[in-house]
Formats: C-alpha cells, structure tokens, sequence
C-alpha cells in the first residue's frame, strides 16, 4: 500500500472520464471546497459507499501546564473527522 495524492486520483479521474487533468483536478478541488462550506455550515457530508465528513466539538476544559503543574483553561475546538462507510460484504 502507497500513498495517493491529489495529483493521483486526478490523472485517474481523466482517465476514467476523458477529462483534462486541469479539469480533473479543478473538479477535486471544488468537491473538497464545497466539503469544507458545508462542514464549517455544521452540516454533515454524507456520500453512500465512501463515508461521512462531520465537524465535531470538543468542550472547553481545564488540563495543566505539564511544566509547572498549574492549571490552565483549554478553549473549545472544532476538528473535521471522516468516518468511512462499512465495506459491502
């Protein structure tokens, strides 16, 4: 198993479509682009067979300074995760 980058699945996508790799990688970049859109929206990207893009929470809490041991208020943060689909069996 390898690494696949975006150069890859558009030289593939062109092949499998007749598309130039320009338009083939313009079409990447709009599908992640409007992932993104709808991500920050707080909608969830559901696409059956390949998975579910989703923006989760994590509430503020208070951890501590590993250095001095005292603590410090962590904020709120907000992270994109994939879920992929179950394989078909």
């Amino acid at each position: 198993m390898g690494t696949v980058n975006k150069t890859d699945l558009a030289r593939e996508l062109s092949e499998l479509t007749g598309l130039t790799r320009q338009a083939a990688t313009e079409a990447i970049e709009m599908l992640f682009a409007a992932v993104k859109t709808h991500a920050v929206a707080g909608d969830t990207v559901s696409i059956p067979g390949f998975g579910r893009f989703q923006v989760k929470a994590r509430a503020a809490r208070t951890g501590r300074n590993p250095m001095t041991g005292e603590p410090i208020q962590i904020p709120e943060t907000r992270k994109l995760v994939f879920k992929p689909a179950r394989p078909a069996t």
